[in-house]
């Protein structure tokens, strides 16, 4: 069994209060009567500890699907970019003597390094390719290969979309939900404090058993004597 160290509850951290939790809830029913406890603290300290451990398994879940909505995001950036490259690569050596051509693609400047730029820039590779096929240009490069990047860069938006509607939203709900338990919880801690010290005294022992910090008792007069003569 821990020893709690102090009695300050909105300083816990996560899992020292998981500790204070599942003692009150191993304990509580068997002090209910001695310190006449409220049924409504009772009923709190029997629940607490699975409300909590609820919580924070929803919040661990929550992130772990954002990460991993991330990092399918990345993988699939990554073969959308390297892929453009190849394209890109494929048209310069195509077009290489007409600037105009090069320009209208884009390509006749480094590949930019923010995402956002970079999704712009082969956007512009897409929309050039659709102006030469209308206006029946020829000598276009294979069609298999726009198409193919298209779908790629239409794979990589709706990844990206769905990371910024689904993954980081559920997880900072899960995280808002988990502070409100863990300030509510907070509350009925200092109140069943509160309690049994209409009972006990700060320096009772049994204090453990709720979850509860114990004070050294205090020495008496003839104690305090004793230890300066033993000096």
């Amino acid at each position: 069994m821990p020893i709690f160290k102090d009695n300050y509850f909105t300083n816990d951290t996560y899992s020292l209060r998981t500790e204070r939790l599942k003692i009150i809830k191993n304990y509580i029913l068997d002090w209910s009567g001695h310190l006449s406890l409220s049924k409504e603290l009772l009923d709190w300290g029997m629940t607490a500890p699975g409300r909590w451990q609820n919580i924070q398994k929803k919040v661990e879940e929550k992130k772990n699907k954002s990460n991993n909505i991330y990092l399918e995001l990345k993988e699939i950036d990554e073969i959308t970019f390297k892929y453009y490259l190849r394209c890109k690569r494929l048209i310069y050596n195509k077009y290489f003597e007409n600037k105009k051509i090069l320009h209208q693609y884009g390509i006749d400047t480094k590949f930019p390094r923010n995402r956002q730029e970079k999704i712009y820039t082969i956007k512009k590779m897409l929309k050039a390719f659709t102006k030469q096929k209308e206006h029946n240009e020829p000598d276009l490069i294979p069609e298999d290969f726009i198409i193919k990047l298209e779908t790629l860069y239409e794979r990589s938006e709706t990844k990206f979309e769905k990371v910024h509607s689904n993954g980081k939203s559920t997880s900072s709900e899960a995280v808002k939900k988990q502070v409100e338990i863990f300030k509510e919880d907070s509350k009925k801690l200092r109140t069943l404090y509160s309690w049994a010290l209409m009972t006990w005294d700060t320096d009772e022992p049994y204090l453990v058993q709720l979850g509860f910090a114990v004070k050294p008792k205090k020495k008496s007069k003839v104690e305090n004597e004793t230890d300066g003569v033993l000096e």
